[in-house]
């Protein structure tokens, strides 16, 4: 496809098509020509033009009469109507049945409006045909098989799937590797969800979030007075995941005296709480997962070499997101149908030059950064009604400033208002409990089922303020 565009001029006129062809080619676009809109109807349907201009006035076929045709085989094309003088309320009138502009003759190409129209025309109509693509490509994926949680085109993540399909059935531990962001705990979740222990409990800790002086209650239990507070016996996580999957993520923060005592576990699998004279037998098959380089953790004294080669049985290592920049445009537009979808919203796409931006950018926090620039790129495309373009990208990866524009249909920008509100409310609130979600229901006056419900809808993660 030609970079400035695809174009199909329709006019009985031979004159007007010759010289739109003249002149668009001399600009760079690639044009094809029609003096009938019946022969024009066959071209629609054998060319995927970015944009169609149409006489409005033919003898063999009306503009508004051809439009209802071209629609019938083609629904991405832009279609820009030419109108004379008195005719610019029935052009109007093909608008509001799809037609994208109208522009009056005889057409002043010297105006700068002229090609604006024509280039808006053209860039709406990509991003249409790239909604429908990505649109499809994920269905596909999610159609594919259980792992369709796993948004990807990039090779290297293929082979992750495959390998995850091979080593899930076995119960044996495995350890991920990957940069903070990158979706550890989905492929975690995969490998749960295609094991013969996929209709018990998945449990999912973040090591790191975890206090030092209680990790080893929380991991291994313990008995009734054993400690101030503990007033009956309290099973760990180990014991509660029995029969299930437990994934611990950052388990480079395990103290060294705790990394014994959990090697003991991975190899005998009996968990005695603390306090007990007895160990109890747990079924618990364990995913691990780390942004760090164990093997010189292990060199600098801070892990345990034979708790290291323990865990390292069965590895898989995800790239980061800046490495499948393939992956980005899938990733996008699925995090764009989350938000229509969680927000009763009805945001079209993305426009080539915004998604570019993403593409190009390094994304540090990886796919968990992507997520939340998209969220609050849709907030703002809101505002338009229409398609997210660089204006709803955030300076610090566009280089521009995005200042919000005044919104003035009421119940857009109350929605927005909720939105936005809501987000800051639960953001501060977690704030102040320290990710503590039991805490912050008490102080909203709220069932923490209902808090945990709003966290999800408005994608706020505890975990971020525990530390």
């Amino acid at each position: 496809m030609n970079s400035k565009g695809y174009i199909l001029v329709v006019d009985d006129e031979e004159d007007i098509l010759v010289s739109f062809k003249e002149i668009l080619e001399d600009e760079g676009y690639k044009v094809d020509i029609s003096s009938n809109p019946k022969e024009a109807v066959e071209l629609v349907k054998q060319n995927d033009y970015d944009l169609i201009i149409s006489d409005l006035k033919m003898p063999q076929m009306s503009g508004d009469q051809f439009l209802k045709e071209v629609r019938k085989y083609n629904q991405t094309s832009s279609f820009i109507v030419l109108t004379a003088y008195g005719t610019v309320e029935t052009a109007v009138d093909c608008m509001k049945h799809g037609a994208f502009d109208y522009l009056s003759k005889p057409i002043d190409f010297n105006q700068e409006s002229v090609w604006d129209t024509i280039d808006q025309a053209i860039e709406v109509a990509r991003m249409k045909k790239n909604a429908i693509y990505y649109k499809n490509y994920l269905n596909a994926i999610k159609s594919s098989s259980v792992l369709d949680s796993i948004i990807t085109v990039n090779p290297t993540m293929q082979e992750i799937k495959e390998y995850i399909k091979k080593i899930a059935s076995f119960d044996f531990t495995v350890l991920i590797y990957g940069e903070s962001g990158v979706g550890k705990e989905l492929i975690a979740k995969a490998i749960h969800q295609l094991s013969n222990r996929k209709n018990r409990i998945f449990l999912p800790i973040n090591c790191a979030t975890i206090s030092k002086d209680v990790m080893e209650s929380e991991f291994f239990g313990a008995k009734k007075g054993v400690y101030t507070g503990a007033e009956s016996d309290r099973p760990g996580i180990l014991e509660m995941a029995d029969g299930g999957t437990v994934f611990l993520d950052e388990i480079s923060e395990l103290p060294l005296d705790l990394q014994a005592k959990f090697l003991r576990f991975l190899q005998d699998k009996e968990v005695r709480r603390i306090g007990d004279t007895v160990s109890k037998k747990v079924d618990v098959r364990v995913i691990a997962a780390t942004n760090k380089d164990l093997k010189q953790l292990v060199k600098e004294g801070k892990f345990r070499e034979d708790l290291y080669f323990r865990l390292e049985g069965l590895k898989i290592e995800i790239p980061p997101l800046r490495e499948r920049r393939e992956d980005i445009p899938l990733l996008a537009y699925h995090f764009l149908e989350d938000f229509n979808k969680n927000y009763s919203t009805d945001i079209k796409g993305f426009t080539e030059e915004a998604l570019q931006l993403l593409i190009n950018y390094n994304w540090e926090g990886n796919v968990r950064q992507l997520q939340n620039v998209v969220r609050e790129a849709c907030i703002l495309a809101l505002a338009k009604k229409e398609y997210i373009d660089v204006t709803c990208i955030p300076s610090y990866i566009s280089g521009q400033d995005n200042s919000k524009a005044m919104i003035f249909d009421y119940n857009l920008a109350k929605k927005l208002n909720d939105i936005d509100f809501t987000t800051r409310y639960l953001k501060n609130l977690l704030s102040f409990t320290k990710g503590n979600i039991s805490k912050a229901a008490r102080l909203a006056n709220i069932e923490r089922q209902s808090l945990q419900k709003l966290l999800k809808k408005y994608g706020v993660n505890p975990e971020e303020f525990r530390s």
